[in-house]
């Protein structure tokens, strides 16, 4: 599919979805839905909810995914359920449940600890939660896992939009100065964030 303007391989990060999220054609909106205007709905969710509470939750997530630390992941996932209004939580719990329902890599101790604690009432499973450890079992850049995630929100909040590519070329700034700052500048930070 090559590369898009904004520096992206929208079949990279299909194919990531694909493996993270197998049964995504199933999914309904996450926590983003289209309210008037496609664009300016985006744009809202992006400022709103993405960049302040999702985007350093699924940067957070992968992180102590690959260090392997459960307890930190669930601190994660409840601080998330506490800071979100009421329809993008349930709808991301919901699309949270969905994504558990698929089996996890062979030998992916994560997954099924975290699967354990929220059966137990110990976490509440946010689909950003259960996606970033998925895409951490499967070693992919926090960058790729992160404009994948996006990718899903687009797709599953607004399926017929012609303009999807641009919406997410539209969120990539946001990712990449957030990555940036978050790797303290450092070009090492950078690559490893894909």
């Amino acid at each position: 599919m090559g590369m898009s303007p904004a520096g992206f391989a929208l079949g990279e990060l299909s194919e990531v979805v694909r493996r993270c999220n197998p049964n995504f054609d199933a999914m309904r909106a996450i926590s983003w839905q289209v309210e008037g205007l496609v664009v300016e709905s985006w744009r809202h969710w992006l400022e709103e909810l993405f960049q302040p509470l999702l985007l350093p939750h699924l940067s957070r997530v992968l992180d102590f995914a690959t260090r392997q630390s459960m307890r930190e992941i669930i601190l994660l996932d409840l601080e998330l359920d506490k800071s979100m209004k009421p329809w993008p939580r349930q709808r991301s719990v919901a699309a949270g449940q969905l994504l558990l329902q698929q089996s996890a890599p062979r030998g992916e101790r994560l997954m099924a600890r975290l699967r354990e604690a929220i059966q137990a009432g110990s976490a509440v499973g946010h689909f950003a939660t259960l996606y970033g450890v998925g895409c951490a079992a499967f070693s992919i850049p926090a960058r790729t896992a992160i404009l994948s995630y996006l990718l899903q929100e687009l797709v599953a909040g607004a399926p017929k939009d012609a303009r999807q590519v641009k919406l997410l070329e539209a969120a990539i700034a946001p990712v990449n100065e957030f990555l940036r700052i978050s790797s303290n500048g450092l070009n090492e930070g950078l690559r490893f964030h894909g």
